[in-house]
């Protein structure tokens, strides 16, 4: 199609307006009534401006001003800034893929407690205490989202930003886990005795990420937690773990952990996680 010697006929142009060229011949029009002013000027009758300046609009509001995620509008509905949606939406941990990977890994954990017929807690109190501890992990460490440019370009002080996610993460997993927790064999307390030392974990690990980083940390914290539970198979008592004595224990290391921030914070106005 010569833009000198031809010029496209009223009836295909008509057709191309109304979307009934298939779709070479469509692109190889299109291509000449950009470089042709006749044949523009021509089909300029035949479409439908307002839907064009309407679907046009539509784009620019989309562009400029883009549709908010689902952190965004819970964050609205629960009067919170937009920036701490944008900022909670962000970490790994806080999607949806990994929430619902850790429910269903609860939910094995459970299954696997229910068929050993109360005689063997350990799935349970192996997984549950270390999906809140994971979480705030994955919140800081990932390779795609380096915190040092996530701590500068925030509106948040680094300690602030390191608490809105940290308890983004607990607020986000404890609730199932609590829930599915009701169903487990055994003992009542047991339901929230485990509680103690995902939380006393959960501080430990944002004392020992200033030091080592976060990553390093949580894979620290879920051997030492394994090899606890493991040694509890063994040896001892199967609620061993999360028995009042070493509730004791996690509560000492909790505070332990909350001195060590409140020190380094006052030191190095950071706390938490320092890559």
């Amino acid at each position: 199609m010569s833009t000198t010697s031809w010029h496209a006929p009223h009836d295909l142009l008509e057709a191309y307006a109304e979307g009934r060229l298939d779709a070479v011949l469509g692109a190889s029009l299109e291509r000449h009534v950009e470089s042709c002013a006749e044949c523009r000027a021509a089909i300029r009758p035949l479409s439908d401006l307002r839907l064009l300046d309407d679907a046009w609009s539509e784009v620019r509001s989309r562009l400029e001003s883009p549709e908010p995620t689902r952190p965004v509008r819970l964050a609205q509905r629960l009067g919170l800034a937009d920036s701490t949606g944008v900022l909670l939406s962000a970490a790994t941990s806080l999607r949806l893929a990994w929430l619902t990977g850790s429910v269903v890994a609860l939910g094995f954990a459970l299954v696997a407690t229910l068929l050993a017929a109360g005689d063997a807690l350990w799935p349970f109190l192996l997984v549950a205490p270390l999906v809140p501890v994971l979480g705030v992990a994955a919140a800081y460490g990932g390779s795609e989202e380096p915190f040092e440019a996530l701590a500068a370009t925030t509106p948040y002080g680094r300690a602030r930003l390191v608490l809105v996610r940290t308890l983004g993460v607990v607020i986000g997993t404890l609730p199932p886990a609590a829930l599915l927790g009701l169903f487990v064999p055994g003992p009542g307390w047991v339901a929230a005795a485990w509680l103690g030392p995902s939380l006393a974990m959960v501080l430990v690990l944002l004392a020992l990420a200033a030091y080592i980083g976060p990553w390093p940390a949580g894979a620290t914290l879920a051997l030492l937690w394994c090899g606890i539970v493991v040694l509890s198979i063994r040896r001892l008592t199967p609620t061993w773990p999360v028995e009042a004595t070493q509730q004791t224990v996690y509560l000492a290391l909790a505070a332990a952990a909350v001195a060590v921030l409140v020190v380094r914070s006052r030191r190095t106005h950071r706390i938490g996680v320092a890559l």
